[in-house]
């Protein structure tokens, strides 16, 4: 069914509202899922929605705290606030740092999830420094190279980039998929991408009620980065690492999780304006070069992403899943 734009962000705000989030968080949490609705990402869109409602009553009460710091540092404990709000807070003091530093480095512990920590690194971005941000990706699903059992989460990373005429920004999991590709193929009747989930015997599934874990992206190299998100949002933070114990468990948010949001500032190296034009004179050149057959486009990291928003933005409208709207006007 066709819904409006402001149709939805209202429906999602109130029903934030009703299940009693803090006031300060409401309008933050619902941008955050339709953005994701509006750049084509589904998967972390609406579809992801209705699990979050059911977090709101762990969440009432709680506040984060800043439990360590120095100039150019800082580690913070969420108390199991979602990670879009307590991020951006956090985001917002390493810049502060960072126009001093040069550089800002900083941890959260005990945060529920955010949809993407491409969000984070954008907001970075917007105030004219680099942000990498990434985050622990919930219970192990991410098969080891050689095996098939889940051993680390999906474990993302987001890269924001400041640039003339729009951001460079890197919204990737370290799977080969993101797990939420099982939770849409589910939803919708499809079918999951061919050699990329396996099932608990170890053969490549296309059914997602058969998914157990999923693969690497690029093999051992996607595996040793995921390996590293796990232990830097892990151990090094305190936390011990996940096991799954049981081998049906589909519910990723069971967990609090652990993220890490880097900010370098170019001004002490350059000037903000120097490496924004820069970086779009070499966006340019990339996409001058010779495409391959059959390729329209070279696409930089995020560009398809924001032609998806531009164009839904344009109709004014966004298709939801009937089901999917009812379950968000309960």
């Amino acid at each position: 069914m066709k819904v409006s734009i402001e149709k939805i962000r209202k429906e999602l705000e109130h029903a934030l509202q009703k299940r009693g989030l803090a006031e300060e968080m409401i309008s933050v949490l619902a941008n955050d899922y339709l953005e994701g609705e509006l750049q084509g990402k589904q998967s972390h869109g609406l579809l992801a929605f209705p699990a979050f409602l059911e977090l709101i009553p762990d969440m009432k009460g709680k506040n984060a705290k800043i439990i360590m710091e120095t100039h150019a540092y800082a580690v913070m404990d969420a108390d199991t606030l979602p990670g879009a709000y307590v991020g951006r807070i956090l985001a917002d003091m390493l810049v502060n740092k960072a126009e001093k530093e040069g550089v800002a480095v900083g941890c959260i512990k005990n945060m529920k999830s955010w949809l993407r920590p491409a969000i984070i690194a954008q907001h970075i971005s917007d105030k004219g420094m680099i942000g990498l941000v990434i985050n622990n990706g919930g219970v192990p699903m991410l098969a080891p190279p050689g095996g098939y059992d889940p051993v680390i989460g999906t474990n993302p990373i987001g890269i924001g980039i400041p640039s003339e005429n729009a951001p460079i920004l890197i919204d990737m999991a370290t799977s080969k998929r993101a797990w939420g590709e099982v939770r849409k193929a589910k939803a919708d009747g499809s079918k999951l991408p061919e050699k990329t989930f396996y099932t608990k015997t170890g053969e490549y599934t296309v059914d997602p009620d058969d998914a157990y874990s999923v693969e690497a992206m690029g093999d051992y190299k996607g595996f040793a980065l995921g390996l590293f998100i796990e232990i830097m949002t892990g151990s090094f933070l305190g936390r011990g690492f996940e096991k799954r114990e049981k081998p049906d468990t589909r519910d990723y948010q069971i967990k609090t999780r652990g993220a890490m949001i880097m900010v370098w500032n170019p001004s002490l190296t350059t000037s903000l304006d120097v490496m924004k034009h820069k970086n779009q004179e070499f966006t340019d050149y990339i996409k001058t070069t010779h495409r391959l057959i059959g390729t329209d486009e070279i696409l930089m990291p995020g560009e398809r992403a924001m032609k998806a928003r531009e164009k839904n933005l344009k109709n004014g409208y966004l298709e939801i899943d009937d089901k999917l709207w009812e379950t968000i006007m309960r």
